[in-house]
């Protein structure tokens, strides 16, 4: 059965914007997102929202940009896909900390060309990924923007103060860990980008579809990481989104230290090796600097490793903390070669590689 705000929605779909209006469009989604929850004692509608806390807990803010035509295109994403995504970029944020996600709040800078139907599947998106974690949307904006869309979303999550994880805790010695497998989401990005160009066919293929998935609706972390987080195992974590390479130079950056890899064992999907002969680059290059995996990269002692298998979860050891401020990689015939993080970089002057110059 189609719950009644949706059948409310409906009715108005086909209206402008410009009709609607500001407030209208915030009534849509005011219904839309509807959810009581005790921890809201005043949601979207008032000024600002009033959210209560445990008193034990550190509350986690975290926020992202995302901006059409530098995070996401239009040819090849859809708006369900695109709130989802929004959403869960931040979502991966709490999980790398450990934290569990409460809140979140949206802002959306719309084009004259986006119609109502537009802007409520955007929502929809958001609604759903924010369901999958029990995460309530409980404020934000909405403006008019002649440069296309502009997203901006902030999450508020919580964590035990004892258990919070940061990228400050690597220690030489340490094993280092990724959970699932990389490369997906960059070879997927990939993938749409040329069936964009051959008018929009992107293959029958399941195993080219589930690297599309993988870029489109990428899976926040958040119970693996809380369960790291309990297990008092992880000295350092990070979600990899800007890539292996990159998102590794910044746990070492920010702990002083330098890292040693295998190529051997970073692990790759079934469905990632299955596309080699349809992608450009190689596996490796994919699965290093490819980025928004949204998986999570840790650190922990030796001497923890048979506590983390333990977990369920699952991860692969790739390699080892350093003393020296270098980052290595042993390539897949046993060189040591110096690993450079190859990363997006926003603003390419100053790059991580010239911190760990080998």
């Amino acid at each position: 059965m189609i719950p009644d705000c949706f059948l409310y929605l409906r009715l108005t779909l086909n209206m402008e914007l410009s009709k609607l209006g500001e407030f209208g469009l915030i009534e849509h989604i005011r219904k839309m997102m509807m959810r009581r929850s005790p921890s809201v004692l005043l949601g979207i509608g008032d000024d600002a929202a009033a959210l209560k806390f445990p008193a034990s807990a550190s509350v986690l803010a975290t926020t992202d940009m995302l901006i059409e035509g530098i995070h996401f295109d239009l040819a090849y994403t859809d708006y369900y896909s695109l709130g989802w995504k929004s959403v869960a970029v931040n979502l991966s944020d709490i999980a790398a900390m450990g934290g569990l996600p409460r809140f979140c709040l949206t802002s959306l800078g719309i084009p004259p060309a986006i119609s109502v139907e537009h802007v409520i599947d955007f929502y929809r998106g958001c609604n759903a990924a924010l369901q999958a974690h029990q995460t309530i949307l409980v404020g934000g904006d909405t403006c008019s923007s002649q440069q296309g869309i502009v997203i901006s979303v902030t999450m508020l999550g919580e964590t035990n103060r004892k258990r919070e994880i940061t990228r400050t805790g690597a220690k030489p010695g340490d094993r280092i860990f990724v959970t699932g497998t990389l490369g997906d989401s960059a070879a997927g990005l990939e993938i749409l980008k040329s069936a964009s160009k051959k008018g929009g066919a992107r293959g029958e293929k399941n195993y080219l579809k589930r690297l599309t998935q993988k870029h489109l609706r990428p899976v926040p972390r958040i119970e693996w990481g809380r369960k790291i987080a309990r297990s008092h195992c992880a000295h350092a974590m990070i979600d990899i989104s800007d890539g292996l390479s990159s998102d590794l130079a910044h746990i070492c950056e920010q702990s002083g230290v330098g890292a040693i890899i295998s190529a051997e064992q970073i692990p790759l999907s079934r469905s990632l090796v299955m596309a080699s002969s349809d992608l450009k680059k190689s596996k490796l290059d994919y699965a290093l600097s490819g980025g928004e995996d949204y998986e999570l990269l840790f650190t922990a002692p030796s001497g923890k490793v048979r506590n983390l298998h333990s977990l369920g979860i699952p991860l692969v050891d790739i390699g080892e903390i350093t003393q020296t401020r270098k980052l290595s990689l042993v390539d897949s015939r046993g060189v040591t070669v110096p690993l450079k993080p190859m990363g997006y970089n926003h603003f390419a002057r100053t790059s991580l590689s010239e911190v760990f110059k080998n």
